[in-house]
């Protein structure tokens, strides 16, 4: 395949992975309680310190699939492996449109075990300092890896497959950086004078939204990797 096919899934698969929810989730979460108790600049920080996490699991996991893939798969997954990850990438579809999202709340609450939602809110109102921000998002990335799985296994295969190291290392960089997109443009809104609060407020008013786009990239995304992958 072509560097070109390779940047165009990994371009794919990022927007894919950004649509999930929990990773911004977690920050308004964060901003919410840190904005009553810390300064305003203590607040940036926690909030930058929360996404370098995010986007330092998703590097490192695509380094760790890239390694798998490279040791384990012979430097490229065949076609039987991309067809597992259609297939995964069709149903997370699926359990998008009609799942992701609890029904009957004026909320923006996922269908993850209480015990696990509780542990996320529970953290987001203890974290003082940098470090446990940075483990807040590192810890929220992680959580999506159900969801996230299959698109690291596409985008470390797309990755070997270009034929630069420095490119290979700037599409993992630059994948990461995709990836937490929506949080980075919650901190600049926030920085510009919005709150937490609209942010919210906006995701409970277009959740259906949320939930048809995400639903709508994982299968655009098994599509793709259909017909230029494998076919």
């Amino acid at each position: 395949m072509s560097d070109i096919t390779s940047i165009a899934t990994i371009i794919l698969a990022g927007i894919t992975q950004a649509s999930l929810q929990l990773g911004l989730g977690g920050l308004i979460l964060l901003y919410h309680n840190s904005m009553g108790k810390h300064k305003r600049r203590k607040t940036r920080f926690l909030a930058k310190n929360y996404i370098f996490g995010a986007a330092s699991i998703t590097f490192l996991m695509v380094c760790t699939f890239c390694f798998l893939i490279g040791n384990f798969f012979g430097g490229a997954l065949n076609a039987e492996w991309l067809l597992v990850c259609i297939g995964i990438f069709a149903a997370s579809g699926s359990v998008m449109w009609l799942l992701y999202y609890r029904r009957g709340k004026k909320s923006t609450e996922l269908w993850l075990p209480k015990a696990f939602t509780r542990f996320i809110r529970k953290k987001a109102r203890e974290t003082n300092d940098n470090v446990e921000a940075f483990s807040l998002g590192l810890l929220s990335s992680f959580a999506e890896m159900p969801l996230s799985l299959a698109i690291y296994f596409i985008v470390a295969n797309c990755i070997l497959q270009m034929h630069n190291g420095f490119w290979q290392i700037a599409a993992v960089a630059a994948y990461a950086a995709l990836t937490v997109f929506p949080m980075v443009y919650l901190k600049l809104r926030v920085k510009t004078g919005r709150s937490a609060v609209d942010a919210q407020k906006w995701r409970i008013n277009n959740k259906a939204f949320s939930r048809i786009f995400s639903g709508s990239s994982f299968m655009i995304l098994a599509v793709f990797v259909l017909a230029f992958w494998v076919m």
